[in-house]
């Protein structure tokens, strides 16, 4: 447990020192320039803080890398991981916004809202985070988490798999701070971290998030005048029939993605 800590405590101090690293030293080199103030201070402080923490967890060997995976042709896994962050999207937007508005209040709408209508924000939010984060949560934390699972015989049972899946998962919510993706990162986390423990590789959790995390992109370029912190029935032209349909056939896409997942992973 203490190294999952120590990860999650780096990554958090990458993140600050970069910040404010950004925005006394790096910002007034780019006064008058034609960009956003926050999409540029966002995208200054990611890439940097990304190239540190990105360095210092493969040097350490805090989240080990290999091609043994990728060798492996998992071909069908990917796309299966593929379609099924596809059709998750619906299924889960629509869960979050039964949650009470109080419990789920974005309070960075007009940030996020600024970074997807920047092609630069694809840098901070399609790249960056997909890398960094499975690096990080699932390469490092989650590994750890399970190592300090396994009994003294060096076995780890599922149901001490799932609980450091789990903790993994708080961590990763707890991480983004906003009250409007902590629900959604949660059970995300639980997905990836599944994904990871059933694989032994980060590559399906990144193709996952980076998947998801671009359809926000697409959505913006479809509806350019609908906000993205907008409610979902708001894509649909307010037709509540049309969402509940999306809703039901996205799901039924979805539960043969994760049968098919759990047998295809389970063989590997």
């Amino acid at each position: 447990m203490k190294y999952a800590l120590l990860f999650v405590g780096y990554f958090l101090v990458c993140q600050a020192l970069s910040a404010l690293l950004v925005k006394y030293a790096m910002m007034p080199f780019f006064a008058g320039a034609n960009y956003d103030t926050v999409v540029l201070h966002t995208l200054l402080s990611t890439i940097l803080y990304s190239v540190i923490t990105l360095a210092t967890f493969m040097w350490m060997k805090w989240c080990p890398v290999s091609g043994n995976y990728i060798s492996s042709k998992p071909m069908g896994v990917l796309g299966l991981v593929s379609l099924l962050s596809l059709t998750l999207i619906l299924p889960s937007t629509w869960m979050l916004e039964l949650l009470p508005d109080e419990w789920t209040k974005d309070i960075l709408a007009d940030t996020f809202d600024k970074l997807l209508r920047s092609p630069e924000g694809y840098i901070v939010i399609g790249i960056a985070a997909p890398l960094v984060e499975e690096v990080v949560f699932r390469g490092a934390i989650l590994r750890a988490l399970l190592e300090w699972m396994k009994n003294s015989f060096g076995e780890l049972t599922n149901k001490k798999a799932w609980i450091a899946i789990a903790i993994s998962a708080m961590f990763f919510a707890a991480i983004h701070f906003n009250p409007a993706q902590i629900p959604h990162a949660f059970f995300g986390g639980l997905l990836l971290g599944w994904l990871y423990y059933r694989t032994g590789s980060i590559i399906p959790g990144i193709l996952y998030h980076l998947v998801n995390n671009s359809v926000a992109f697409l959505l913006v370029w479809i509806f350019p005048d609908v906000r993205t912190d907008a409610r979902l029935i708001e894509y649909f032209g307010n037709n509540d029939m049309a969402l509940t349909f999306s809703v039901i056939v996205s799901t039924i896409v979805a539960i043969p993605c994760i049968l098919l997942l759990n047998r295809m992973m389970k063989r590997a």
